[in-house]
């Protein structure tokens, strides 16, 4: 379908290390860093002035307000991506996001919630913890990164608006970015959506070898990363990789 493909990409700005203690204190003197948490859309631009401008204004204020936010990122969606994205989202809740840095790579589980904002738009988000800690604790995992979908302007606009917030050091905002833009492709475009059915409704059948070098690839091209990791040429599911069930899933 046409529609499958109609979310837009944000720009990649370059972002300073949240390591930097130095720069951090900076920046949270200068309000570049907020208090994290769980927001409605009000609380972030003002929805009447929203409610005002063009859809095309309305992206760049968007993704601009939030290339100042050293723990944020945002970037808008159509309505018609997000319709064909939710109930797939509502089905299949769970995904992995392989996370590759300088050297190695981290696996990233998602984890859809669907709620409703406090100013009665759908509140919808998608929890974000390193595999290591899920397969300890399931969904009682730390919390590092979130990706929030604000659906007030989908009626009027046509359009929804996405923001990712990391919740501490642990990932850079450039893993935000990149999570968030495998996490909506894979839910969006059909031959990649095969494999997230795949993930939560057979995980025993999930190619994770197959998938781990797509990513790569993908990796390769959004961030420069991931070039220096090599995969051996041999097929493994998910149980077989990790000798654990994938999210969501129970006597595997």
């Amino acid at each position: 379908l046409k529609l499958q493909f109609l979310y837009l990409i944000g720009t990649h700005t370059h972002t300073p290390p949240l390591e930097s203690a130095m720069f951090i204190r900076n920046a949270v003197r200068l309000g570049m860093i907020k208090n994290a948490g769980r927001k409605g859309l009000d609380q972030i631009l003002k929805l009447e002035l929203l409610e005002k401008a063009s859809p095309a204004a309305i992206m760049n204020l968007w993704t601009t307000h939030h290339q100042l936010l050293m723990q944020y990122w945002g970037r808008v969606i159509s309505a018609e991506a997000y319709d064909a994205m939710h109930p797939r989202l509502q089905e299949n809740p769970y995904f992995v996001v392989p996370v590759f840095r300088d050297k190695g790579l981290f696996n990233v589980v998602t984890n859809f919630q669907s709620g409703r904002g406090s100013d009665g738009g759908q509140d919808d988000l998608v929890l974000c913890s390193p595999l290591g800690e899920w397969q300890q604790l399931q969904d009682a995992a730390t919390v590092h990164m979130t990706i929030q979908f604000f659906t007030e302007l989908k009626k009027s606009k046509g359009l929804v608006l996405v923001r990712c917030e990391l919740k501490d050091n642990h990932m850079t905002k450039q893993d935000s970015m990149f999570v968030t833009h495998m996490l909506l492709k894979y839910y969006t475009m059909p031959q990649n959506f095969r494999m997230v059915e795949t993930f939560n409704k057979d995980p025993a059948q999930f190619n994770y070898h197959q998938y781990l070098k797509m990513i790569k690839d993908e990796a390769a091209v959004e961030t420069g990363k991931g070039t220096d990791v090599e995969i051996v040429d041999e097929k493994k599911t998910w149980k077989s990789a990790y000798n654990a069930p994938a999210p969501g899933i129970s006597g595997i």
